[in-house]
């Protein structure tokens, strides 16, 4: 990759750092804002607890992506962007283009994923692999 789609992925990089950082934030607030009510309605309740999980779980998943892209932005520090972590092949640059802080090629992420899908079919588990 060359420098100057190098400067344009830390930008990109950079920003979606920021705007995570900044819905992180905002859902911490909404989830503070869910506090137990003092009601007895189990219709009440049970919505309460339904959005604390979809709170709890949309944060969980930009907790992940944060992590990622952070990872990213040290990989482009060592200069080792692109590099797949599986096989040590590059990773293809369209693929960089729609997710920048991949971390293997498609080849060995579908590896990846089979396997873990693999695994949770055995222990019951269906569905539970990692994502693109």
């Amino acid at each position: 990759m060359d420098a100057r789609k190098l400067k344009a992925t830390r930008q990109r990089l950079t920003s979606e750092h920021e705007s995570l950082s900044r819905s992180i934030n905002r859902g911490r607030l909404a989830a503070e804002a869910l506090t137990v009510e003092k009601t007895e309605d189990e219709g009440d309740l049970a919505t309460l607890s339904h959005d604390r999980e979809l709170s709890y779980n949309l944060q969980e998943g930009d907790f992940s992506r944060l992590r990622s892209i952070e990872g990213a932005l040290k990989s482009l520090d060592r200069g080792e962007y692109g590099v797949c972590a599986s096989c040590g092949e590059d990773i293809n640059e369209k693929r960089l283009e729609v997710v920048p802080w991949a971390t293997m090629c498609i080849r060995c992420q579908g590896e990846a994923e089979m396997e873990a899908s693999s695994r949770g079919v055995a222990s019951g588990r269906e569905g539970d692999g990692p994502e693109l």
